[in-house]
């Protein structure tokens, strides 16, 4: 070890094991003959899948390939950030990754993209106040491409470093995927809101306030994903339970009807899914040793 090191300290009985966190991944390179993928699906999943799991080039050979796939190839990439294509000669496409992964703070990272999951709720609480503009669509989407990019890039960084680097910088790698995950379930969610609200139905101003205060809780959750908070994870629970409770006597005075009870059980499925978040977090914090 020399000075600047970063360690991960465990606790062994009644010894410190002081353990050096290798930050100098090495390069991987893969190649792909795309000739069996007949799958439009599969062959758009071929860069974005060796992207996230740290592959730092991909050459993909089209011969056989369905004549379709160098656009759909470009497509796909153009979602993903510092990746750059180049068509060679011998029909091969090289896909080349060229973030510098020691320059990527996870823990900034996952807080910023809470911080856009949470423009995009807010902008479908707009839609549901409001109906569903071209404004918002475009905002909602344009907010969604840069989440998919971050997103990306979080899960790149967690398959490039071995558990113990994060470790020793007080991210729980285990919560930080399960975050991603349900994060990810709850943006299918998000999407189905403004299918709900696509022909201009104007829903409900307290389905939409509703809305709007889950928008501001999710940074919160953020924050506690990459610092463990028992205390955070219990105030934000609070505010979720007063969330499920209103919707819920909604829902039960049958005041509801159509795509304002379609957006009620979403929502319902939404505060749900950060509760879950939460009761992670709050194992993390305890094993960790925190009290409430």
């Amino acid at each position: 070890m020399k000075p600047g090191d970063s360690i991960m300290i465990s606790i062994e009985g009644a010894s410190l094991r002081l353990t050096p966190i290798p930050k100098n991944p090495k390069s991987k390179s893969i190649s792909v003959d795309v000739a069996g993928l007949r799958d439009p699906r599969v062959q758009s999943l071929v860069i974005p899948c060796f992207y996230i799991l740290g592959y730092d080039e991909v050459s993909i050979k089209l011969s056989g390939g369905s004549p379709g796939i160098q656009p759909l190839l470009k497509s796909t990439s153009s979602r993903l950030t510092g990746l750059e294509m180049y068509y060679l000669e011998d029909g091969t496409v090289a896909a080349k990754i060229l973030i510098d992964p020691d320059k990527v703070d996870l823990k900034v990272s996952v807080r910023s993209m809470t911080i856009l999951t949470s423009n995009i709720v807010k902008a479908v609480a707009r839609a549901v106040r409001e109906g569903l503009s071209e404004d918002i669509e475009l905002e909602a989407r344009l907010l969604g491409e840069e989440l998919y990019k971050l997103r990306s890039i979080i899960e790149r960084q967690l398959h490039i470093y071995p558990q113990t680097a994060y470790g020793g910088e007080g991210v729980n790698e285990t919560l930080v995927l399960t975050a991603l995950t349900l994060l990810g379930l709850m943006d299918a969610l998000l999407i189905d809101l403004f299918e709900a609200v696509r022909h201009g139905f104007k829903v409900s101003v307290e389905l939409s306030q509703i809305l709007e205060n889950l928008g501001d809780v999710i940074p919160l959750i953020g924050t506690a994903v990459v610092n463990p908070s028992v205390k955070r994870s219990l105030e934000v629970l609070d505010i979720l339970q007063h969330a499920q409770g209103r919707v819920f006597e909604m829902v039960k005075s049958g005041v509801l009807e159509g795509v304002q009870y379609v957006v009620a059980t979403r929502i319902m499925d939404i505060v749900k899914i950060l509760q879950i978040i939460c009761y992670a977090i709050i194992c993390v914090g305890l094993s960790a040793g925190e009290r409430s």
